[in-house]
């Protein structure tokens, strides 16, 4: 696990909800407090999806966030920022495990925690470690100036 903390709030927030930056992740839920309090699962319903869409992420267990981005941009939009949002990335890899990265705003502070799950119970962890590097990766080739947290 890495915490990384983003200097840059206003532009990490575009690239979030107005670019395709995420959208490679799924959404594993979403916390949000605004004028009222807001607790989302990101599981998939596979029912609202038209025909093109059903077939592409039809077996999915989480809903890609580029699909669910635009509803959480309307969620948050408006003059004040919200006083708290949590939102839960996952990402499955090949062999089962599950990497996860948590976008956390609080008290004007903003932080990306990176997380991983093996598929097996092992000792061993250097995916875990391979995670939280590629997340490091991940933000800084998309220009996200962190500093990371001890």
């Amino acid at each position: 696990m890495k915490v990384f903390k983003i200097e840059d709030v206003k532009e990490f927030m575009q690239l979030l909800f107005l670019k395709e930056n995420f959208d490679k992740f799924c959404l594993g839920g979403m916390e949000l407090k605004t004028l009222v309090s807001f607790a989302i699962k990101g599981n998939l319903c596979t029912d609202w999806l038209d025909g093109v869409d059903k077939e592409k992420y039809g077996h999915m267990e989480y809903v890609p966030w580029k699909l669910f981005r635009p509803v959480a941009f309307s969620m948050i939009r408006g003059k004040q920022s919200p006083s708290m949002m949590r939102i839960n990335f996952v990402h499955y890899m090949e062999d089962g495990g599950c990497g996860g990265l948590r976008v956390q705003y609080e008290n004007g502070q903003l932080a990306c925690i990176s997380s991983y799950t093996a598929a097996h119970f092992s000792l061993d962890k250097s995916e875990e470690q391979l995670w939280d590097e590629n997340c490091k990766r991940f933000l800084q080739k998309n220009n996200i100036v962190v500093s990371e947290v001890e």
